[in-house]
């Protein structure tokens, strides 16, 4: 028996519903089933009555419902209290440029918590989302999320940010430093790869929309570094980054901003409530979303 089948057991009894308890965990149902099945069969006795949509629990499962919250408690406050002698926070990211942007708040967090070192790590964010679910950061900079995940970790949004247009300096717009979308309708766009960063084309669908066209996807790109290597040979196409994107090298490029409201990028950042006893990680979102950021 693993605390991943308690945590399911968990789930489903407080919902006695196994389509919403999947949804919560962020798993599929039938696997949900499997798990609840397992954990049936290694303690010898149903845990649930299911019959067609309607689930309750038995006797016995009323009783390891009780064992279950225990034993959970008990885990998330040897983490914390773990967490709180390693004097570690780690912050993760998906790219330095957003340390640097936000620079200014963790330094403040330095200076306020002396005693605790910030350790961070780099992935994207759909790795960043999952290793929060691990414990293996404690809190991260995602850009935008889905509402859904406010049920299941602490959100705060920091800001909006908008987006650049990138393209090859041979592009028939390069020397136009300001474009509105309705400039770019017959455009050919590298987008963001929804796989690595989920949420990161539709600010795109999103503008084109509002100035009355759809518009045309041709690549998809999964760093900004691949976005300018396939705008480096296409000079037909069009990609949008960041302006904090301009400091890393892109011989051949050439940036033009966009007139309101253009593309917007929403930043998030996202911790798990029951890892953060001491109040630390509210602490450093609070101080990521007061302090304002490096330009």
């Amino acid at each position: 028996m693993e605390l991943r089948h308690l945590r399911y057991f968990l789930a489903v009894a407080e919902t006695l519903h196994f389509s919403r308890a999947a949804l919560r965990l962020h798993i599929t149902q039938p696997a949900l089933s499997r798990q609840i099945r397992d954990l049936e069969n290694e303690l010898g006795a149903p845990l649930l009555h299911r019959h067609g949509t309607e689930t309750k629990l038995t006797a016995m499962g009323e009783r390891f419902l009780r064992r279950t919250r225990e034993i959970l408690a008990l885990s998330e406050k040897a983490v914390s209290e773990a967490k709180e002698t390693s004097h570690v926070v780690r912050l993760g990211h998906y790219g330095t440029l957003w340390t640097d942007y936000y620079a200014p708040a963790l330094r403040a967090f330095a200076k306020r918590f002396p005693k605790i070192s910030l350790h961070a790590v780099e992935e994207t964010p759909v790795e960043l989302i999952a290793a929060l679910r691990r414990g293996e950061i404690d809190i991260a900079l995602v850009g935008p999320t889905e509402k859904e995940l406010g049920r299941e970790f602490a959100v705060r949004k920091l800001g909006t940010v908008s987006a650049l247009v990138a393209m090859n300096a041979r592009h028939a717009l390069a020397k136009r430093r300001q474009l509105s979308m309705a400039d770019l309708r017959d455009v050919a766009w590298i987008v963001w790869d929804e796989k690595s960063f989920p949420g990161r084309e539709l600010p795109l669908r999103r503008a084109a929309d509002s100035a009355g066209y759809k518009p045309k996807v041709v690549g998809r790109a999964d760093s900004v570094a691949s976005l300018f290597v396939r705008l480096g040979t296409d000079v037909s196409a069009m990609g949008y980054v960041l302006p904090m994107s301009k400091k890393l090298p892109h011989a051949g490029m050439v940036f033009s901003a966009l007139k309101p409201p253009g593309i917007a990028f929403d930043m998030d950042v996202v911790w798990d409530r029951r890892a953060d006893a001491t109040g630390v990680l509210t602490a450093l979102a609070d101080l990521l979303a007061s302090t304002p950021p490096a330009t």
